[in-house]
């Protein structure tokens, strides 16, 4: 099992210590098949639990800005996903599925978060795994509410490709949009080329390129810079999931927990060039007790806009606790 850059700090402090945020606790949670997260913890643990969880390339810090906004009324967990940060990076493909990216968020909530009952935020590649794990519930978790960014559920997505390929005009049209998307993606999941692109930065430019035409908002300090060549591992993400997700067959759960739908916010970056707003909106249509939000911004809006997002997430999570309490919550966000 291969682990984080040798030239930082091989785990988290496993200690509590004062932040600007609040009392933060960092710790090491293991998952299912023995992958060691390094988890970040923050604010009143009694507090409803919001759980963000990042995307390729990033790690746990592209959520700073946003916890910044959350961490004074929730106790706030964010995690290195496998392949970056300070987490254990699997030398395998065959250990970066989907089902695994689920199954690393629900050891997680299970271990951070008051009886396992957890409110997902997530991004990306994260988004991905927090759907599945919505759509294919395991033990000891509580999922109240999921809200994603540039992202979709694997599950819905395929559903949409899929329904496109009708012999329809406007259907034909959104799939054939995709076509930038499928191509970057496949290329991501060359063998040796690509680690070896990324290992000397030129996935980093790439990516710099891309926040500075298509981001909307103030541009973050202190973040960022060598994160792809740093988090390469997660490349794998990619090969181990792009096409047997669309085509293949679908691992069942085993769980004990009835299947419910879970209430979603799905916000749609309208300028994401890297994952296009209408395979976004287009998969979660298939949802149930979902809302789909345009915003004005890019990929990376969690970085960009925090205020927008920790706002938006705030009420929707309000809304989903007032539920429970058995009280009137806005209607939307």
């Amino acid at each position: 099992m291969a682990h984080a850059d040798d030239t930082a700090d091989p785990r988290p402090s496993q200690t509590a210590r004062s932040h600007a945020r609040g009392v933060v606790s960092d710790r090491w949670v293991v998952s299912t098949d023995g992958v060691r997260l390094a988890t970040y913890s923050y604010g009143d643990p009694a507090r409803p639990t919001v759980l963000c969880v990042h995307g390729f390339p990033d790690d746990h810090r592209m959520w700073e800005p946003v916890i910044d906004r959350l961490a004074e009324n929730y106790h706030v967990v964010a995690f290195d996903m496998r392949g970056a940060g300070k987490s254990d990076r699997p030398s395998s493909i065959g250990d970066y599925t989907i089902a695994h990216l689920a199954d690393d968020i629900a050891s997680v909530a299970r271990t951070l978060a008051v009886n396992g009952r957890v409110h997902l935020l997530a991004h990306n590649w994260g988004g991905a795994g927090a759907w599945d794990l919505a759509l294919h519930p395991v033990d000891g978790i509580e999922l109240l509410s999921l809200t994603t960014i540039g992202s979709a559920s694997p599950d819905y997505y395929s559903a949409w490709v899929r329904d496109q390929l009708r012999l329809d005009w406007q259907h034909l049209r959104d799939l054939v949009r995709l076509w930038p998307t499928n191509t970057y993606m496949t290329m991501l999941q060359l063998p040796v080329l690509t680690p070896a692109l990324f290992r000397i930065g030129l996935g980093d430019a790439a990516i710099r390129m891309v926040k500075w035409k298509f981001e909307t908002g103030e541009r973050p300090r202190g973040y960022g810079s060598g994160l792809a060549a740093r988090n390469r591992d997660g490349l794998r993400i990619y090969t181990a999931n792009i096409y047997s997700q669309l085509f293949g067959r679908k691992p069942d759960r085993v769980t004990g927990e009835p299947r419910k739908p879970v209430p979603s916010l799905v916000i749609v970056p309208e300028n994401d060039k890297l994952f296009p707003p209408v395979a976004q909106s287009g998969a979660a249509e298939w949802a149930l007790d979902c809302r789909i939000r345009f915003v004005d911004g890019g990929h990376w809006l969690p970085l960009y806009q925090p205020d927008l997002v920790a706002s938006m997430t705030s009420r929707f999570v309000e809304e989903i606790e007032d539920r429970y309490r058995g009280e009137p919550g806005d209607q939307a966000p």
